[in-house]
């Protein structure tokens, strides 16, 4: 009986351990994916504030939103950047914003677009200097 036990407990620990790689390898996925979404969420955040800083010296500042998000080591394929003034010409005072929206879903493992269908987007407000 003693030799039955032996072969048993070896089972179990071969069976816990597929079954923990079938429960961890996912969730750590999700938690890979997880941190990546904010950390694109940061580098965009970061370009549109250093976009708008450059749209209220009345600069062009779409080529150096993809260029800093380029840097960053996402793909600027998938970005969309709307730089918008106020009704009038841009003047002092007037306010300025850039929307920057990013379509990630390549960049993902699991089909975040179900939570985020509209992908994601930032927008970042200033007064023209």
């Amino acid at each position: 009986m003693r030799k039955n036990d032996q072969t048993r407990n070896g089972s179990a620990v071969i069976e816990f351990a597929l079954l923990m790689s079938m429960l961890l390898v996912p969730l750590l996925a999700g938690v890979w994916d997880a941190a990546r979404l904010i950390d694109m969420n940061q580098v965009l955040t970061r370009a549109a504030r250093e976009g708008v800083v450059l749209a209220s010296r009345g600069d062009d500042p779409v080529t150096r939103v993809l260029d800093y998000v380029r840097a960053e080591g996402l793909t600027t394929d998938n970005l969309t950047v709307t730089v918008e003034h106020g009704v009038e010409e841009p003047g002092f005072g007037q306010e300025v914003s850039i929307a920057l929206s990013y379509n990630f879903t390549d960049s993902t493992v699991y089909p975040w677009e179900r939570l985020l269908p509209n992908g994601m987007g930032v927008v970042a407000y200033a007064k023209m200097e």
